[in-house]
């Protein structure tokens, strides 16, 4: 659920910066300095991947649960829920980094 929160936040983010013309290729935004050019293309690209690889979690996390459910993944069996936690954590752990260094270095 926290996933899917962050996902309509960052769209809500995103509709918002839309709505200032900041988007890629945007006319608006070849008239700002390159630096800021810079900024937003990366900005977008990184938080557009990372939001896809959230939704790719939120899924595997939902495919785990009706495996978990169904007795597919059990005591014996359990790769699978580790490999999907391990997943989430390194899409968690790429945000401390992205957050840093899109909105409190900016």
């Amino acid at each position: 659920m926290l996933g899917a929160a962050f996902l309509v936040n960052k769209s809500f983010e995103w509709a918002a910066k839309f709505h200032h013309g900041l988007y890629p290729n945007s006319p608006h935004l070849a008239t700002l300095p390159p630096g800021e050019q810079v900024f937003f293309g990366l900005y977008f690209t990184m938080t557009g991947l990372h939001g896809l690889h959230v939704l790719a979690g939120i899924a595997v996390l939902a495919w785990l649960y009706v495996l978990v459910s169904k007795g597919r993944i059990t005591q014996d069996r359990h790769a699978a829920l580790e490999n999907g936690g391990l997943y989430w954590h390194l899409v968690d752990v790429i945000w401390i980094f992205l957050l840093p260094l899109f909105y409190l270095a900016a």
